[in-house]
């Protein structure tokens, strides 16, 4: 876009153009003019309508922007309940499985699987004699 001219070594466009006044009398008294040589054909009006089309754009985003944070909002939030429902019911779950293992600890569950052990051996022997008492008859 810019490039640099010879000029005063002032990156301008094409209808800038830096010159320096040539009186330098001291420290800081440096002047510069510039002067704006704008084409024959340059219109400020369909710069204008431009500029405010260009506008009318931006303002369209950022609605476009405003709506989806508004979105992402809401559907951050609905995550946050969904995130404290899943907590509480974990913690639910985890006062069960605490209560079954407290009730382990109290051999309810070696005494029930000693039982399941002597139905099926006794199942079993019943079986067995059953079958044995069948073949000799």
């Amino acid at each position: 876009m810019a490039a640099y001219r010879g000029g005063g070594g002032f990156p301008s466009r094409d209808a800038l153009h830096a010159r320096s006044s040539g009186t330098s009398t001291g420290f800081g008294n440096d002047q510069n003019q510039v002067s704006i040589n704008m084409p024959e054909s340059f219109d400020m009006d369909t710069e204008v309508e431009g500029l405010r089309s260009q506008v009318g754009r931006l303002k369209q985003v950022a609605r476009a922007i405003g709506e989806e944070n508004v979105l992402q909002q809401q559907t951050a939030n609905s995550l946050e309940k969904v995130l404290d429902q899943a907590s509480l019911a974990m913690k639910k779950g985890m006062r069960g499985v605490n209560r079954a293992l407290q009730q382990s600890k109290s051999n309810h569950f070696m005494y029930l699987a000693v039982f399941c052990l002597a139905i099926f051996f006794a199942l079993y022997l019943w079986a067995r004699i059953y079958r044995f008492v069948k073949k000799i008859s």
